[in-house]
């Protein structure tokens, strides 16, 4: 059986030889895709950090890709170099790699015992096995565990000859008793979640010690003091006795009809119909539900990079490639459009614009919006507008919603309750349909078997968004120059850019920032490994810009809901952990 050392040492076989070939994880992700073996970013990432074991039937086209043989990847086997002519054997490249391991294992061991006696954390040995440890492995490494899922040579020579048979899925206790082993399902290989992720986990862990964690990692409002109007709450309370049963399948008529209202006052007055609005336990649902009835295996949907990882992590569930186009940070992180062009296929069916963006912060501009509009009617693709903080904006900027701007492509408006009210638990979102929709009956079709296999949404929570739509938003007030929002915003980038080597941009909407970590002054290799160091030294919780599908390991996404004190806290600590990188980096 595999030891969690053998597997680390595979995810860093896998790293070094993807750093080797000056490759991302997304362009690995997607010449592995173009080579017919479809894989994720998120997934690529998984295997690197050791998180999921490399999957045995995507291993020989990984290989081929990376030049070089299975076994060197699975257990670091005499390395064979894979090229278009023949297959050598590359002894000085082996002997070269494990001569840097094992350099790198002393400093790993001595880090190890410091880290032990600094926080008395049980840490993973992360060393790679010397050559007799990996003969050993190959001699007994005969079956699959749910965490590492490793072959043997002889079990891939015999995948490789009957690729559809499917492996012995027995293993054996220590009781020498037969188990079997029951598995994730293989199409949840390429779904990830950092937010809720490896960070989180750990921090849950600290906290059950006594431990107090400064969770700057999720846009949750009300566990930071800002509570749910109280007209709504009175409402959803007065209404209880009606919310006992089902409510239609897209949700209850005096709901849905103050969304078309809502759009309506934007200038959307072709908003008429209930028939377009679904209800949802939140947007979460609705974008999978989205995904769902909209991809076919192998289809494409533009995603921002970075982005709200729930749409790549959909997109991947329904057996689609989420394919991501950079947005400009030179530009305030506006999408790149010439950059969204080169990315269209034959097989791209939509584009995902989130605005105001997840994790950045940025507003878009009406010109941009506009050339996304031009983009999706020339190639025929549907819009799907993330807007669910629409409401939560400073500085006196206007957001524009994507539907309010065109009639001639299908754009599915996507908010909510969960940010603009701070009743993030009930679960209150929606979807609309406007636009171009005579084509579209058969996917709309689609949704609606879906929005009534689920029966319906929260009933009790659809009770809150007539109220909400309706009479005073407060959002206003706590985003106002004198707000709470928008002071915590203000300190937030003031000492995230003074600290040396960080540069944020201003956010002009949402409860994010996503800082730039300067790769001069800290040279990161993996950055989830850098917010971990980040929580253990520090107890403060960020997630990594790599969770959000960014392609660097050179951004963080700092959340400033906290109130000032404890917000003030963070950044001290931020100050003190960054002065002690440069240290060690030498950059000081």
């Amino acid at each position: 059986m595999n030891s969690d050392k053998d597997k680390q040492a595979q995810a860093e076989r896998l790293a070094r030889l993807r750093r080797d070939k000056g490759m991302t994880a997304e362009q690995l992700a997607q010449a592995m895709t173009q080579a017919g073996t479809k894989v994720s970013r998120g997934a690529i990432s998984n295997w690197e950090r050791g998180t999921n074991g490399i999957v045995s039937s995507k291993l020989p086209v990984l290989a081929r890709i990376l030049g070089c043989s299975e076994g060197y990847l699975l257990r670091g086997d005499l390395n064979v170099a894979i090229n278009d002519d023949n297959a050598t054997i590359n002894k000085n490249q082996d002997n070269k790699a494990h001569n840097n391991q094992a350099d790198s294992n002393q400093a790993d061991n001595n880090q190890t015992t410091m880290d032990n006696n600094k926080k008395g954390f049980m840490t993973t040995n992360a060393n790679h096995t010397s050559e007799q440890e990996a003969t050993l492995d190959t001699a007994s490494s005969t079956q699959d565990t749910p965490d590492s899922p490793l072959m043997t040579q002889n079990e891939h020579l015999e995948a490789m000859a009957h690729p559809n048979k499917q492996p012995s899925p027995d293993s054996t206790t220590m009781d020498g008793s037969s188990m079997t082993l029951l598995k994730k399902s293989d199409k949840l290989q390429n779904v990830c979640y950092d937010i809720r992720g490896p960070l989180l986990q750990t921090a849950n862990k600290m906290e059950a010690e006594g431990q107090r964690i400064l969770k700057l990692n999720i846009g949750n409002p009300a566990p930071f003091g800002l509570h749910a109007p109280h007209e709504i709450l009175r409402d959803v309370a007065l209404n209880l006795p009606e919310a006992i049963g089902y409510s239609d399948s897209q949700g209850i008529f005096a709901a849905r009809k103050a969304v078309l209202h809502y759009y309506q006052s934007k200038g959307l007055h072709s908003a008429v119909n209930v028939g377009d609005v679904y209800l949802g336990n939140g947007v979460s649902e609705l974008i999978v539900m989205t995904m769902q009835a909209l991809l076919n295996d192998g289809d494409e949907v533009l995603i921002p990079m970075p982005d709200y990882p729930l749409w790549t992590a959909a997109t991947n569930l329904a057996g689609g490639t989420a394919v991501h186009y950079r947005c400009n940070e030179d530009d305030n992180w506006q999408p790149d459009i010439e950059d969204i062009k080169s990315k269209i296929t034959s097989k791209t069916k939509g584009i995902v614009v989130i605005n105001p963006n997840n994790p950045t912060g940025a507003l878009y501009s009406d010109d941009i919006l506009k050339q996304i509009i031009e983009v999706a009617i020339q190639h025929d693709l549907i819009i799907m507008a993330d807007e669910i903080y629409d409401r939560v904006l400073y500085d006196n900027t206007v957001h524009t919603p994507m539907c309010t701007l065109t009639d001639d492509v299908l754009v599915l408006s996507y908010n909510g309750l969960s940010k603009s009210h701070r009743i993030a638990g009930f679960r209150a979102g929606w979807m609309m349909l406007s636009g171009k929709k005579q084509h579209a009956s058969d996917f709309i079709e689609g949704l609606t078997m879906l929005a009534s296999m689920r029966l319906c949404s929260n009933v009790p929570g659809q009770y809150a968004i007539q109220t909400a739509m309706g009479g005073y938003q407060s959002m206003k007030e706590l985003t106002s120059e004198k707000g709470r929002l928008h002071k915590q915003r203000e300190l937030a980038i003031s000492r995230l850019n003074a600290i040396p080597g960080i540069s944020c941009t201003m956010p002009q909407g949402a409860f994010y920032c996503f800082p730039k970590i300067d790769p001069a002054v800290y040279p990161v290799k993996n950055d989830m490994d850098f917010m971990m160091d980040l929580l253990l030294e520090e107890n403060v919780l960020m997630v990594q810009g790599t969770g959000f599908n960014w392609d660097a390991p050179d951004h963080f996404r700092l959340v400033f809901l906290p109130n000032m004190q404890d917000l003030e806290d963070a950044m001290d600590r931020l100050d003190r952990f960054f002065a002690k990188k440069r240290l060690q980096y030498g950059t000081n």
